[in-house]
């Protein structure tokens, strides 16, 4: 089984390709930029696969919320999506992400895929609107689509203003991190289980949203103690609106795809700590 998988030499869509490449598909990347309507036409014709991963977007960290960029992402989505099902496209799994869910609905328990949806940002909204038009789009031309809605991957590999590096390097030189309040939580999943979790659900004949998270909440006090970083905690989550708790069910993921995380939060810190000393 083919699988083109875009943004495949991403931070996650690494860990999709290779995980892809264990359960015994033949993942197909190519190094193409997207927004460009000649390049992608290209890239559609060549990838000759009857299954796409679709996990490129704008993700540089701190301003991918609230780009324009945004925008321009959704209407190359849904142009990629009409000229892979007239190369003959099967199915279609599109990244999501949890900034696709209503934020201000209060609660303590995970989040379904039920849940509505209300995005607090432009990068919600955009993708909220490529999976609704899309799986519309999707049902129209034959195709099967799903929505692989993405909480927090974390690890080795993170752009270094992200969360657990920036801890990270607070624990190594001993200057303290400013972050959100102590109890803010979040649904934290190893980049290599999210990404083996994409690449079951492209190989699964599920449909509709699928969340992809570990299920299970860590917070900020918590996870600066683990890795024994200097931090200053604040009263106000880093974003206008932001949620203090949100944390996956993956319930339908586990029923749809038998996955279960392999890696739990020890395991993920260390080997993003490796990372980051390889690297320095």
């Amino acid at each position: 089984m083919r699988v083109w998988v875009t943004g495949g030499c991403g931070f996650l869509g690494r860990q999709i390709v290779a995980a892809l490449a264990r359960q015994g598909a033949e993942p197909v990347c190519m190094t193409v930029d997207l927004l460009d309507p000649i390049a992608r036409h290209r890239a559609v014709a060549a990838c000759g696969a009857p299954v796409l991963v679709h996990g490129a977007w704008v993700t540089r960290h701190g301003a991918y919320w609230d780009s324009p960029d945004n925008l321009d992402w959704c209407a190359a989505t849904l142009d990629l999506l009409r000229g892979f099902a007239a190369q003959g496209g099967r199915r279609v799994v599109l990244v999501g992400s949890c900034a696709e869910y209503d934020w201000q609905r209060p609660a303590r328990t995970p989040w379904r895929e039920t849940r509505a949806c209300r995005p607090a940002s432009l990068y919600g909204a955009a993708k909220l609107a490529a999976w609704i038009a899309g799986a519309a789009f999707a049902r129209q031309a034959g195709m099967s689509a799903a929505c692989a809605r993405v909480f927090i991957p974390v690890g080795c590999g993170e752009q270094p203003g992200r969360l657990l590096p920036s801890l990270l390097r607070a624990a190594r030189t001993g200057v303290a991190v400013a972050l959100g309040p102590a109890d803010l939580t979040r649904d934290l999943m190893d980049v290599r289980d999210a990404g083996a979790a994409i690449a079951a659900l492209a190989l699964s004949g599920a449909q509709g949203v699928v969340n992809i998270g570990s299920g299970q909440g860590v917070t900020l006090g918590e996870l600066a103690r683990r890795v024994r970083a200097p931090v200053t905690f604040g009263k106000q989550a880093g974003r206008p609106g932001e949620p203090m708790w949100m944390v996956a069910d993956i319930t339908r993921l586990r029923r749809v795809t038998g996955f279960i995380p392999r890696h739990d939060l020890t395991d993920t810190i260390a080997a993003a700590a490796a990372c980051l000393q390889a690297a320095a």
